[in-house]
């Protein structure tokens, strides 16, 4: 686990009579670039829904960052960022709007928050675009968003 960023021994996990993970082995090396690929229904969103605490294994172990992912999942939480195939951001706000209340969400200062907000979207020149309620916006600038909003807001 020493130079592993993500460590996984024997997971196993059903729902109901459906055995979805049967002994799942596998490590990523810190630094390294790694794929996690299946047909539909081999059990990639649940290994991942695993590794970021939403659920847990019916056995097994998990580590991230050599953090038990049962045991350590505040740890764990505070080591990762996690998106879907979608854009997690709610469309009825600003592009600042969700800057300024995921900065909310994790805990920063309102005066904080906001400048380091206006200082982003102002690096990335999204500053107009910033001011745009995100329904029916171009899917590119949601996923923009998106990714600043993971990366870079907390940095």
């Amino acid at each position: 686990m020493n130079d592993s960023i993500i460590s996984v021994r024997d997971l196993k996990k059903s729902y109901g009579k459906h055995l979805v993970l049967d002994g799942l082995n596998f490590e990523v090396k810190r630094g390294s670039v790694f794929a996690l690929l299946g047909e539909n229904g081999a059990g990639k969103t649940t290994t991942v829904r695993i590794l970021s605490t939403l659920i847990q294994a019916d056995s097994g172990s998990a580590w991230i960052a050599g953090y038990d992912v049962h045991r350590e999942s505040r740890s764990v939480k505070q080591n990762i960022s996690l998106t879907g195939q979608y854009a997690a951001v709610d469309e009825v706000l600003t592009g600042e709007e969700n800057l300024l209340m995921m900065g909310r969400l994790n805990h920063l200062s309102g005066h904080l928050v906001k400048k380091r907000v206006m200082e982003l979207l102002e690096q990335f020149e999204l500053t107009n675009a910033g001011r745009l309620i995100l329904v029916g916006c171009a899917e590119d600038l949601i996923l923009q968003l998106a990714y600043w909003l993971l990366r870079k807001l907390f940095s």
